[in-house]
């Protein structure tokens, strides 16, 4: 049995993180945005990259209240991959060729500024390595950007003092820290300008 939902459901999913409607939205419109990253030389992980920094850009959005959806959520994922990707090429081409030219190629509601792709980029980065992380470090850092207490912190984690928690995430930060300015797409993402 083929569901097929509705652009207000799969929308309204999107928004509040849904796994079924998020299941849905990867099995249906990541094979397009495979398709147009394929046209340009992109490879398979470079079509997953650009597809889920789109629905950080578009869950973002949808956050602000103020934003309105003005066409289906395809097309405007579509869009967004779309120009991610042609940001993505035209800033590599950039830093290999040394090109000064710059491409302005706003579309309207569908265009980024370089603040949501950058946020996007930063947080795939952050993910990748958070999750490489000592098991003990990702649980003080998810209670440290909860802002859980550090005194809480201690007694979750059954540690003696909030001193040793203090001293536990900073060495877990600066591991963090290290691992992604060490990884290669942190450079090439730091010496965009």
């Amino acid at each position: 049995m083929i569901l097929l939902y509705t652009n207000e459901w799969l929308v309204k999913g999107l928004a509040e993180g849904k796994e079924s409607c998020i299941k849905y939205i990867y099995r249906e419109y990541f094979p397009m945005v495979r398709s147009i990253v394929g046209a340009q030389n992109g490879n398979l992980e470079d079509a997953e990259d650009v597809f889920h920094d789109g629905l950080i850009v578009i869950y973002n959005r949808l956050k602000n209240k103020e934003f309105a959806l003005n066409s289906s959520l395809k097309t405007y994922l579509f869009s967004v991959c779309r120009n991610l990707w042609r940001r993505r090429c035209e800033r590599k081409y950039r830093l290999l060729y040394g090109a000064d030219s710059y491409v302005n190629d706003s579309e309207g509601c569908y265009s980024l500024d370089e603040t949501e792709e950058e946020n996007a980029e930063k947080f795939r980065l952050y993910k990748k390595h958070f999750v490489e992380m000592p098991d003990f470090c990702k649980e003080l850092l998810t209670y440290y950007i909860r802002k859980t207490p550090l005194p809480e912190i201690a007694r979750i984690m059954n540690y003696k003092d909030t001193e040793y928690v203090k001293a536990r995430k900073y060495y877990c930060k600066n591991l963090l820290r290290k691992k992604i300015l060490s990884d290669p797409e942190c450079k090439q993402f730091m010496n965009y300008e």
